[in-house]
């Protein structure tokens, strides 16, 4: 079951430097899912467009909301792979995290519709059948 990282972190000043050096060594660690993920995303903008004949503001809209959604898999959780996320990662903690941090941004009524969209996308052309998310 995959985990999803909340709270707040205390470093002891004499110990930044070494929390630092962690961090740059979770990041080296996450990049491939990171540079899979984004590969992923220009992908699905590319499908909202010119397959499902969506406007570039429309695409645009659903494509914001799953970038960012992106950012919270590869910074909050462990999950390797969309086949692995939950619906209590997207309905509940994504959705929370949201609240919390994107000012200005797509409006939470946005992130039901983009993450099925993006999900189904998934299912149809990578062949990730998430049925935690779709249902059978």
């Amino acid at each position: 079951m995959p985990k999803v990282y909340t709270g707040k972190v205390v470093i002891p000043g004499d110990k930044i430097e070494e929390y630092l050096e962690m961090l740059k060594k979770a990041e080296e660690k996450r990049k491939p899912f990171v540079d899979k993920c984004e590969a992923i995303l220009d992908e699905f903008y590319d499908y909202l467009v010119d397959e499902k004949g969506l406007s570039e503001r429309t695409a645009n809209s659903y494509y914001q909301v799953i970038h960012i959604f992106n950012e919270f898999l590869a910074r909050q959780t462990d999950v390797w792979d969309y086949s692995e996320v939950t619906r209590g990662i997207v309905n509940t903690y994504f959705k929370q995290w949201y609240k919390r941090k994107v000012w200005g941004g797509q409006g939470i009524e946005r992130i039901p519709v983009s993450i099925k969209k993006f999900f189904l996308f998934l299912k149809e052309k990578k062949g990730i059948h998430n049925k935690k998310i779709l249902g059978k």
